[in-house]
């Protein structure tokens, strides 16, 4: 059975992620752990022995990451954090293991790879979706015909969830923009071995399953 590696977020008491990763990662028949990197030698060790990477949701990436000066709408995560994520995606994707990246892992690989982030939507779009609504909320992504994602979920208009305020801007090196929303928000890019989406799909896992069946492989 496949092992997927859950990147968790990082406090003094202890690494976590949410249950809904852990049963996705599960309904796509995979075992999974929770873990960090601390340092390149952790995250060697971590993607010999998983085969697979899951960057999951959170708080925002620090804009000095990308060369801007923090939005006063930044909500903070970690750095702990913020080392390991972009630790464990260098290794994985070194070693040709595929990774996933949701939401706030669609952004952390995004930037890793050269990218930059729009820091508040609606600065950067008029008219913009109420992409930080509930998560349970809908709203409309246009998948580009051909594409990995296409692949796995249908070319065209699928319904998806949404709760961020920070999107792609521009995409990081070997990145392809493959799903938009209807304002423009790039809500997908994939590259080789590596899928980023920037919605919550393991909350809808009635029709979004093939995403994490694809990163189990």
């Amino acid at each position: 059975m496949k092992r997927v590696l859950i990147a968790g977020n990082c406090s003094p008491n202890g690494v976590k992620a949410s249950v809904r990763y852990c049963g996705a990662v599960r309904a796509a028949c995979a075992v999974y752990a929770i873990g960090y990197a601390e340092n390149e030698a952790d995250a060697e060790a971590l993607s010999d022995s998983y085969d697979a990477l899951l960057l999951p949701g959170g708080e925002d990436l620090p804009a000095s990451h990308y060369g801007k000066e923090p939005h006063p709408a930044e909500s903070y995560d970690d750095p702990m954090r913020d080392r390991s994520d972009m630790l464990l995606l260098d290794a994985f994707l070194a070693k040709k293991k595929r990774v996933l990246g949701i939401c706030r892992g669609c952004q952390v690989a995004n930037v890793r790879l050269g990218g930059t982030l729009h820091q508040h939507l609606p600065d950067a779009y008029d008219p913009v979706l109420w992409h930080s609504g509930n998560i349970t909320g809908r709203h409309i992504a246009a998948i580009e015909p051909g594409t990995l994602l296409a692949s796995l979920l249908g070319a065209g208009k699928i319904p998806v969830n949404s709760s961020h305020h920070q999107a792609i801007e521009r995409p990081g090196d070997g990145l392809r923009v493959v799903a938009k929303a209807p304002d423009g928000v790039i809500e997908a890019a994939e590259g080789k071995n590596i899928l980023l989406v920037q919605w919550h799909p393991e909350w809808m896992l009635d029709t979004m399953l093939p995403v994490f069946e694809w990163v189990v492989g």
